[in-house]
């Protein structure tokens, strides 16, 4: 009863003062809002359970190269099999693989992920299926060819949620699969966030790999044909240590049966990581430095508002001093002045903490909404509020009420019954004029946080701006982009070179088309390809092994067509481009062409001209036939984080993609007639083959504005930019409120130098002065704090300074603008004192 009492006189007193119940309340609400949001997205990526039986017994299995302790490699289906049967770690092991495919519906083809497992892929993850059935071993045999597959519950809704769905058919690259079961409701494996739409049996694998999977045109098995990423669940009792023995011992029988496919590999186990799919152990490190990031970023903006309420509320307080005097006079004790003031703010934190929960809910759903509309894959976002989110916002209020109302409550409570009795309640002479008083510690304390996050907030913008006008090398107005895969409706290579010949001669007969290229991969495009370049000398005159590997330079990987720089509109530095024959005939004499960065590292004292170059392996084994070097061409940039990647480009007709774009350059600028000309390429792609899917048909401009580097970077520019200007505002409202009450606490001090001869001006200027010394001293510390900071970011900005001189000028410049407006009105009101009425001021 007593705490039911307490905590209606609480809502009473808080029901008393409205305008300051509600400015905290809202000033809470976006503290909260911004940690319980942060909170709510790391509780998704890294600690909500997923929907898996006994996640932590999962485990990735992985092939080690035994002389190159960093180097791994995927599975082969024989491996594998190999490897399920006879091990005494797991007691399920399953494999599986990624692949882009194209879903047919009503005469459109979209482009989605898929997953090719093998039949206890579900049973491995403990996981009922909603409807249907798993894979039989049959269907999982290697060129088995049965046709069906598993669909996702989100992909089951999408297509009307019939119940009679199961034994209905799919049309997947240009193939009919019958569907023979429905995952279970937001299912997705063991990552967090993404989910595949569709399951297809190892035994179709040669029917759904492509390009992207990297094993196109290989039979599953053969024992060299390294393709599968393993996932295993541990037997009890089991630990890593263990396990890793003896998946050693069995990868040294492998090894000595069959010597070719085996050599210096061994197996091991590790966790698997919630953010990705890898065939080499992994973490979520880089996720977790950006959880801390952010959580800091929140904790601040809180801290920042319980510094401005912390103000408030001994502004609010000294009002009641004398109120609290009588009431130690009396015999009451200051521990239960203490609870019952700790209990007012703890109602002020449960209101702060539900308005919270909306923001939070608000702002994740419009961040996860953008992402949805430049990923191509399924996102099951379960961010909204469980027990660990309700728990975190709780103690998010209990926090919030101990750092904005224990110190005010400690020190309006302090034993001074006299000098309180006799004070004017209006007065505070312990902190008149002192920059160490504790109000004013407060303001500085805001000021200095506010001021780092808008110096971290400038700097992502800045170099969300920079990215925005990226140079790729080359220029994109008047430029192009259509991509298209003739896989994804069912057709082979041959079908596909005859496809591309064709469009390529219709479309550089449109009118105001001035010319016309093939490209696999476009700069800041989602998927890039990269192959190990060496030296055809060193590879001939060395083994291979590690000393040959290591002679050789990573670099950037593309097919092109002929004249692909013209329609860049790059011209060659050396040599010549592509011709006719070596980009549309098959069996050609390999060329190749490098940009002046490769040139330079394979040939750094000589001319890299007329040489000859191999692609190789990680282990050093030789992957294709020495290529003549026809053309030294400029360095480009395709990606927004490398800064100087290197290239090397092939020949169309040496190495046949299905998934390609075509570059068409335009003699017009006009948006009109550049969306018209989009219009009259849908029409040539449709008239060559209507069942093509158009994966990508924009304008190079709007293919950058709406890439997922550059997302990246401008949401991390919105999220700064949001805590920035929330700091802000809030430290606005901290300076306001402790400059407001100044002058009420000072009327009748203000009114006697009035009286005295002082001007208007001289008490505006008083009191501004003491506001904008305070943003002073509050901008110095904060100075530091901007400075240790932008160092920490250094790495997540792009092209930016770290200590950008424009930023650091213009935040603390906004700053203290901002102040001074907050200072101002005060100020005003200080300035129109009538000295008679100050003077009986009480």
């Amino acid at each position: 009863m007593d705490a039911i009492r307490s905590v209606r006189f609480a809502l009473r007193v808080l029901a008393g003062n409205p305008g300051f119940a509600v400015v905290a309340v809202l000033v809470l609400g976006l503290g909260i809002g911004a940690n319980t949001a942060i909170f709510s997205i790391v509780n998704a990526l890294l600690f909500k359970p997923l929907r898996i039986e006994r996640p932590e017994q999962l485990v990735g299995c992985f092939s080690k190269d035994t002389e190159k302790p960093d180097s791994y490699r995927p599975f082969s289906y024989p491996n594998f099999v190999d490897l399920r049967d006879q091990n005494t770690v797991f007691s399920s092991l399953t494999a599986h693989n990624l692949a882009l495919v194209g879903l047919t519906k009503d005469g459109m083809t979209r482009r989605i992920i898929a997953e090719t497992i093998a039949a206890n892929f579900f049973s491995t993850f403990g996981v009922p299926l909603f409807r249907g059935r798993s894979f039989t071993p049959e269907e999982e045999q290697p060129g088995a060819g049965l046709r069906v597959v598993i669909v996702s519950y989100s992909f089951w809704q999408k297509q009307g949620a019939d119940p009679d769905y199961v034994g209905m058919s799919v049309d997947v690259n240009g193939r009919s699969y019958t569907v023979v079961g429905i995952a279970p409701k937001d299912f997705t494996a063991a990552t967090a966030l993404i989910s595949t739409e569709l399951w297809f049996p190892l035994g179709v694998h040669g029917e759904i790999a492509n390009d992207f999977m990297g094993s196109a045109g290989r039979s599953l098995d053969e024992r060299d044909n390294h393709s599968l990423v393993l996932i295993g669940r541990l037997k009890d009792r089991m630990t890593f240590e263990s396990a890793d023995s003896e998946l050693a011992v069995l990868a040294a029988q492998l090894a000595e049966t069959y010597p070719e496919a085996n050599r210096n590999q061994t197996f091991v186990v590790n966790p698997l990581p919630r953010m990705g799919i890898s065939t080499e152990p992994s973490d979520d490190s880089e996720v977790e430095t950006l959880v801390i990031l952010l959580s800091a970023t929140a904790a601040a903006v809180l801290l920042i508002a319980c510094l401005n309420l912390a103000s408030m509320t001994l502004a609010r307080g000294t009002m009641r001093r004398k109120e609290l005097a009588i009431r130690l006079a009396i015999g009451g004790r200051r521990a239960p002045i203490v609870r019952q003031l700790l209990l007012e703010g703890f109602c002020l934190s449960l209101l702060g903490g539900a308005m919270g929960l909306l923001l939070a809910h608000w702002g994740n759903s419009l961040l996860v909404s953008s992402m949805r509309e430049i990923l191509p894959v399924d996102l099951i976002v379960r961010t909204g509020p469980d027990l660990r989110v309700l728990t975190a916002l709780l103690f998010f209020c209990v926090a919030s009420t101990l750092l904005f109302t224990l110190a005010p409550a400690w020190k309006l409570t302090r034993p001074e019954i006299v000098t309180d009795l006799k004070e004017n309640p209006a007065e505070d002479p312990t902190s008149r004029g002192r920059l160490g008083a504790f109000r004013n510690v407060l303001v500085i304390g805001q000021v200095s946080l506010s001021l780092a996050l808008l110096t971290a907030a400038g700097l992502f913008l800045r170099g969300a701006v920079n990215a925005s006008g990226a140079d790729p090398g080359f220029a994109l107005e008047r430029r192009l982009l259509v991509e298209i895969d003739p896989s994804l409706v069912g057709y082979d290579e041959a079908r596909g070179r005859e496809i591309y010949r064709t469009l390529e001669e219709r479309l550089s007969a449109l009118p105001g088309i001035e010319s016309t290229s093939l490209a696999a991969t476009v700069p800041y495009g989602m998927v890039s390809q990269s192959q190990r370049v060496l030296p055809a000398e060193k590879a001939r005159s060395s083994r291979a092994d590690d000393e040959q590997a290591s002679g050789s330079v990573n670099a950037r990987f593309n097919v092109v067509g002929a004249d692909y720089f013209r329609t860049l509109g790059v011209p060659l530095l050396r040599g010549r481009d592509f011709t006719r024959s070596e980009v549309s005939a098959v069996g050609a004499a390999p060329v190749a062409i490098l940009d002046q960065g490769l040139a330079a590292r394979l040939w750094p004292d000589g001319e890299a001209l007329s040489e000859r170059i191999v692609f190789v392996g990680r282990d050093g084994s030789k992957e294709s036939e020495e290529m003549e070097v026809v053309g030294i061409a400029p360095s480009l940039k395709d990606d927004l984080f490398d800064a100087n990647p290197e290239h090397v480009y092939v020949p169309f007709g040496q190495r046949y993609q299905a998934n390609m774009h075509f570059y068409l350059t335009s003699s017009v600028a006009d948006e009109e007639a550049l969306a018209s000309q989009l219009d009259a390429v849908q029409r040539e792609v449709r008239a060559v083959d209507p069942r093509l899917p158009i994966l990508t048909l924009k304008t190079m401009p709007m293919f950058l504005e709406e890439s997922m580097a550059l997302w990246l970077v401008r949401a991390g520019a919105r999220i700064f930019m949001l805590f920035g200007g929330v700091a802000l505002l809030l430290s606005i409202i901290g300076v306001y409120g402790v400059r407001a009450y100044s002058v009420a606490q000072r009327t009748r001090e203000l009114g006697i130098r009035m009286a005295l001869g002082a001007s208007r001006g001289q008490a505006l200027w008083l009191v501004l002065k003491e506001g904008l010394r305070l943003t002073a001293v509050g901008c110095f510390v904060g100075f530091l704090l901007a400075v240790a900071l932008a160092r920490a970011l250094s790495s997540l900005l792009y092209e930016v300074e770290a200590l950008d001189p424009l930023i650091f000028l213009l935040a603390p410049t906004v700053l203290i603008a901002a102040s001074a407006f907050a200072c101002l009105v005060p100020a005003q009101r200080a300035s129109r004192i009538d000295p008679l009425v100050a003077l009986k001021y009480e």
